[in-house]
């Protein structure tokens, strides 16, 4: 909309226009001063839609509540292209039985709304001897939120944090 500048009321030039009304009913052809006349009886705007052979094609409508639908429905198209952020879940090595079980209704809430998810697990100091009991403590984790997520790729280790990333199951 930002690139084509409509032309509208007394700014249409041409001097015979084709009426169409809101509904895309046409009036035939017939001159601007009556197209406006009857566009001031009904409190409506004229558009100028096109023009051909010197008559312009003139649409009556309430040109502010076009503008809003065009606005809305750019809104609309945009919110479509959107793509829904990753969100990220720490788990530690020392996670109890209960922060997981909070940590898996964070998973849910996040499949709620479409959000891909990765789960980090941070070793820490002597964890970092027992990196086989952490890799099964995310396999795990995975298990318990596989009604809702798939793993995308294996777990990988870089240094001493595990990742995986996971996305929803459709």
């Amino acid at each position: 909309m930002k690139g084509k500048k409509r032309i509208i009321n007394d700014n249409i030039k041409s001097r015979k226009v084709q009426l169409i009304l809101e509904d895309w009913e046409n009036l035939g052809e017939m001159s601007i001063n009556d197209a406006r006349i009857r566009a001031k009886e009904l409190s409506l705007d004229l558009m100028e839609i096109s023009c051909q052979n010197g008559v312009s094609v003139v649409k009556m409508l309430d040109f502010w509540k076009y503008l809003y639908r065009q606005k809305k429905q750019v809104q609309k198209q945009k919110a479509a292209w959107k793509v829904p952020d990753m969100k990220t879940l720490r788990i530690t090595y020392k996670i109890g039985g209960h922060d997981l079980d909070v940590k898996r209704n964070q998973a849910e809430k996040f499949s709620k709304i479409w959000h891909p998810l990765k789960i980090t697990l941070m070793l820490r100091w002597r964890e970092n001897h027992y990196a086989n009991i952490a890799q099964e403590k995310m396999e795990t984790f995975i298990q318990k939120i596989e009604a809702f997520y798939k793993l995308e790729w294996k777990i990988n280790k870089t240094g001493n944090t595990f990742s995986a990333i996971l996305k929803i199951l459709k």
